[in-house]
């Protein structure tokens, strides 16, 4: 697998690997599909190359990664929403906790 930072991501594609740090957590908020309530977090992840927004559909599904955490996603998707880059674990994409990296920034630049 080729680990991807965030500038290298292509949107309307998947990529291998992604690892980032968690710097902010928005959720869950309901969203009206259709006939159904779904549940969505936003999750502002970080590298040494930019920033981007993770989204993550289910109730309980942002719950486990707290500000600070380093993650890895794998089989992830990119796709553009409002001129930006943003992610998702798509149809097969996995997330876990990954070992700290101290070359992930802890904040966005000021």
């Amino acid at each position: 697998m080729i680990n991807l930072k965030i500038e290298e991501l292509q949107p309307e594609a998947n990529f291998d690997e992604l690892k980032a740090r968690v710097i902010s957590r928005e959720g869950p908020r309901q969203v009206q599909a259709g006939e159904r309530m779904l549940f969505v977090w936003d999750i502002l992840v970080i590298d040494e190359t930019g920033s981007t927004v993770l989204t993550l559909w289910g109730r309980d599904a942002g719950e486990n990664y707290k500000v600070g955490d380093v993650i890895s996603i794998t089989n992830g998707w990119c796709k553009m929403f409002r001129d930006q880059k943003q992610i998702s674990l798509g149809r097969e994409g996995k997330m876990f906790p990954a070992e700290d990296d101290p070359n992930l920034p802890t904040k966005l630049p000021e």
